[in-house]
């Protein structure tokens, strides 16, 4: 192997790493209530998440490939669109884990920095699935799994809470009547 392709090699993984610790912190940055909600999970075990995870995560790559092989063009990137949209859920998922981590390696300059446990986990977590076999082949796709699951369950808690909160049906309000605030103004 020449300098070169080791180089090449070097950088690849460099930037994929650099890569997902980015989008872990884009996923808490833009979600962070989902990010919450699966680090809670996190917290109370990985059992559910993981089997929750495992349909979740590879029912979109069976349907990815398969439009891919039978699509052509078209089955090709509506493939690409389906396995990104599984990945940004992954990922939510994934930033509630690394956040667990983060929060379990605790550090004195977190205080009013959140986002920082978060940053520590995932690169732990990335560092990790560095490691040849385990990590490639065991670590990385666990975490994949947790995060779907993970996900879908602090999908369906934050949608569930949401629901809680809404108000009774009023007839008063359906049909138009004034509220208590239109009347006193």
């Amino acid at each position: 192997m020449l300098m070169a392709d080791t180089m090449a090699v070097f950088f690849v993984v460099l930037g994929l790493t650099l890569a997902l610790v980015s989008l872990t912190l884009l996923t808490r940055g833009l979600w962070p209530d989902a990010v919450h909600a699966a680090t809670q999970r996190a917290h109370r075990g990985f059992v559910v998440p993981v089997l929750i995870g495992i349909p979740v995560a590879g029912v979109p790559i069976v349907l990815a490939v398969t439009l891919a092989k039978l699509a052509g063009p078209v089955g090709t990137a509506l493939g690409a669109v389906i396995l990104t949209v599984t990945v940004l859920h992954a990922f939510v998922g994934v930033a509630g884990l690394a956040t667990c981590i983060g929060e379990r390696l605790a550090s004195a300059s977190d205080d009013g920095r959140p986002w920082r446990a978060t940053l520590r986990g995932a690169i732990v977590l990335m560092l990790s699935g560095l490691l040849p076999i385990i990590g490639w082949f065991v670590l990385l796709p666990a975490a994949f799994i947790f995060g779907s699951g993970a996900a879908t369950v602090a999908l369906f808690r934050i949608i569930v809470t949401a629901a809680s909160r809404t108000t009774h049906y009023s007839p008063e309000l359906a049909f138009g009547a004034p509220s208590a605030g239109a009347a006193r103004q």
